[in-house]
Order: C-alpha cells, then sequence, then structure tokens
C-alpha cells in the first residue's frame, strides 16, 4: 500500500539575501465537489528578516498590520508576521509574508507551475531588491 497519500507536498524556492531570505512557497488543497470553480492551488512569498538586518529592529509585537510590515512590497499587504525564538527566547527572524487566496485573486489558485505564477516570483524579486537596499539616513 502506498502511503504517500498521506503526505502533503509542497514546493519551495529561496533566494537568500544579505541578513535575510525571501521563500516562494506553493502546495495544493483538496477542494470539495461544490468548490470545483475554485483552484486547489496556494501561492505565498515570505521575508524571514534576521537580528543584523537594518529593517529588524523596525518590528515588534505581533500586530500583522504594523509599519514596517505595511512597508514591505507585498502582494495585497501583510497575511502573516510570526517571530522565531531560539530556546532561550531570544528572536531569531521575523517572518513576514502574503499569500495569492484574497478577493480578487482565483486565478492565482489555478497556476499550478512555477512557470503559471511569473507574477508570483516578481514579486518575490521586488520584495528581495527592496530587503537588499539599505536604509540611507540624511543628515540634516
Amino acid at each position: 500500500m502506498n502511503n504517500m497519500a498521506k503526505w502533503a507536498h509542497k514546493d519551495e524556492w529561496h533566494q537568500r539575501g544579505k541578513d535575510f531570505l525571501v521563500v516562494v512557497k506553493h502546495h495544493t488543497e483538496e477542494i470539495s465537489e461544490l468548490a470545483r470553480y475554485e483552484g486547489q492551488h496556494r501561492w505565498t512569498v515570505y521575508a524571514y528578516i534576521y537580528p543584523k538586518h537594518s529593517r529588524f529592529e523596525d518590528f515588534s509585537g505581533t500586530e500583522m498590520y504594523q509599519p514596517a510590515a505595511s512597508a514591505l512590497p507585498l502582494h495585497g499587504g501583510p497575511s502573516l508576521l510570526r517571530w522565531h525564538r531560539d530556546d532561550n527566547g531570544n528572536p531569531t527572524s521575523v517572518q513576514v509574508g502574503a499569500d495569492y487566496n484574497h478577493y480578487g485573486d482565483s486565478e492565482f489558485l489555478h497556476y499550478a507551475t512555477a512557470e503559471d505564477a511569473a507574477e508570483v516570483f516578481h514579486d518575490a524579486d521586488r520584495l528581495f531588491q527592496h530587503l537588499s537596499t539599505e536604509m540611507v539616513v540624511c543628515a540634516a
């Protein structure tokens, strides 16, 4: 008997920057017969921002729509903000990202391949470039 049916499959693509990581994820969900018009594909773009990154200190608390998260070029704005911590409770990264399953996103639910989801990867590239650009403080 094949036990693979018990396991959910997920595709991930990563691009590491200086003190951050951008990840594109794709998975499928079972959909009911009544909702068959809705595609089964789910796409997300996340950034893991590490403590040495110049923007890390801009994040605080767990509010998803805080200014630091809302300033990122995320599709439809942030839909996830999660802190990752070490065994001593010290933050090791803040994960911020967006999914492609908002009102008006129905086309993304039918994108089965990375090639189909080129717009998702374009957005991930924009996020990567945004996080690659160091903040410049101008003296007055």
